[in-house]
């Protein structure tokens, strides 16, 4: 299967009230349109290309791949209906997804480029007007000849994996919402490699977190940015990591700040110990 992606970061996003562009509010240590864009270089097979249309106002911080093309288009306000049908007018499958719609799975974006061979078909939440469209597949004429391609009439429905998928990020509500869902994914993935998270609900972990096996994480924990924790650690309760590396071994006994610094394999810091520097 041969396809391309184009990704629409084009609200203003009024309801946050942010200077922040509502693409570029962190998520889980990212931006929300990053996660969207990594969603679809996962997605198999990956696509030829992906071309991101923004307000000629916002700078944004895209993930590099080493073989996807991925190029940014600066569209002047008033003309997102225009760049966007140029965007999908070329022949061919063409998937196009909305960037504020980060939860949106790569075994979603499949499910839904297989229903797009025989027409249109879109992931879209019937039932909630602010989330509408999320995601649009077809051949490109097809979705450029509506009037605005991120809404077309009479297409096939394509369920989600999950419902959870259908959230779009509209307010700092949604956002909050948003993630939660990504911090349990998140702490599945590392339950899965052998971490234990003794009440998961209060714990927070970023997207770069990395922690080794047999490493018990008490409630109330923080890990954020590039962070990893090797394998054997307890992490004691209401703790803080910043971007810092925790050795092997490391006991961590509770309310400890530990930031931009290393902590070397079998160190033990009382309660309320900080590391590191703000």
């Amino acid at each position: 299967m041969s396809w391309r992606a184009v990704v629409a970061a084009l609200d203003q996003g009024e309801r946050l009230h942010s200077h922040v562009s509502l693409y570029l509010h962190p998520l889980a240590g990212r931006p929300i349109i990053w996660h969207v864009v990594r969603s679809l270089l996962e997605t198999q097979p990956p696509p030829d290309g992906v071309r991101v249309l923004h307000r000629h106002d916002v700078m944004l911080r895209l993930p590099s791949d080493p073989v996807v093309d991925i190029s940014e288009e600066a569209v002047p306000r008033g003309q997102e209906g225009r760049a966007l049908r140029a965007a999908v007018t070329p022949p061919g499958l063409t998937l196009l997804v909305d960037g504020a719609a980060p939860l949106l799975t790569p075994a979603t974006f499949t499910r839904l480029l297989r229903g797009a061979e025989v027409g249109v078909a879109a992931v879209r939440d019937e039932q909630n007007q602010d989330t509408g469209t999320l995601a649009v597949a077809g051949e490109g004429p097809a979705l450029a000849s509506a009037d605005d391609p991120r809404r077309p009439t009479g297409v096939a429905r394509v369920t989600p994996s999950s419902s959870d998928e259908l959230l779009r990020v509209v307010d700092r509500h949604t956002l909050g919402s948003a993630a939660v869902v990504l911090r349990d994914r998140l702490i599945r993935v590392h339950e899965s490699q052998g971490v234990s998270f003794m009440l998961p609900e209060t714990i927070w972990v970023d997207m770069d977190v990395r922690i080794g096996p047999d490493t018990l994480v008490y409630p109330g924990v923080v890990i954020e940015g590039i962070t990893d924790i090797g394998s054997g650690c307890v992490i004691g309760p209401h703790s803080r990591i910043v971007e810092s590396t925790i050795g092997k071994g490391v006991e961590l006994r509770g309310w400890n700040y530990i930031a931009r610094t290393s902590v070397r394999n079998q160190a033990v810091l009382e309660p309320y110990v900080r590391r590191g520097s703000d």
